[in-house]
């Protein structure tokens, strides 16, 4: 399916980042978003699940800011969190938005001084976003999507305390968390107590 119900600017840099059409189950994402839902989408390995994310984020965040971030991904691995930030870059660079990333590899003081700086969106793991989040290295007051990318591996991981500790202090904002499955007790209790009311939404 054609891009022709994104906005414009979508329409024309996508395609030249690899993205030239969505599936049904990405469609079904990106709708679910607009209307204001907090989302579990499931999906198998290759059904699109990190363009669905992808192409929700900058759909939501329209235009550059100051200050806070509008957006924050977690993702399981600190490799994880290195591709959907590159991957991410390069659609947001053309659009003017800032990136920015933070995993535990990385310097965490250069990481806070980025973040300080100004960013749309964070791309991190768990402990170090709460690690700079507890130094106040960023503010959520004006968050609008807070993301979970495979998060049946997040909370296997035993990332479920960081995770919880960031979404209590968010604001009221939509959430959405991508998976292969959501069959797990530490998912269920998470869900819960953050998002007891949500759609899901599953590939073919």
């Amino acid at each position: 399916m054609s891009l022709d119900k994104l906005r414009t600017e979508l329409q024309e840099i996508l395609p030249d980042k690899g993205i030239s059409e969505l599936n049904p189950f990405q469609w079904k994402v990106i709708d679910g978003i607009k209307a204001g839902k907090n989302l579990l989408i499931e999906g198998h390995e290759g059904a699109g699940k990190t363009t669905s994310i992808l192409v929700t984020l900058v759909q939501k965040i329209t235009e550059a800011s100051e200050g806070s971030p509008r957006a924050i991904v977690i993702c399981s691995t600190d490799d994880k969190a290195y591709a959907m930030h590159a991957t991410l870059e390069k659609i947001c660079r053309p659009l003017d938005l800032t990136v920015d990333l933070a995993h535990d590899r990385g310097n965490k003081l250069q990481q806070r001084n980025d973040i300080f700086d100004g960013t749309e969106i964070i791309v991190g793991t768990p402990k170090r976003l709460l690690e700079l989040y507890n130094q106040n290295g960023y503010n959520v007051s004006k968050l609008k999507l807070f993301i979970l990318d495979d998060a049946i591996e997040l909370f296997k991981g035993g990332y479920k305390t960081q995770i919880s500790r960031i979404a209590e202090s968010i604001p009221k904002c939509q959430f959405l968390l991508s998976s292969t499955s959501f069959v797990d007790p530490r998912i269920e209790d998470f869900l819960e107590e953050y998002l007891p009311i949500h759609s899901r939404i599953e590939s073919e």
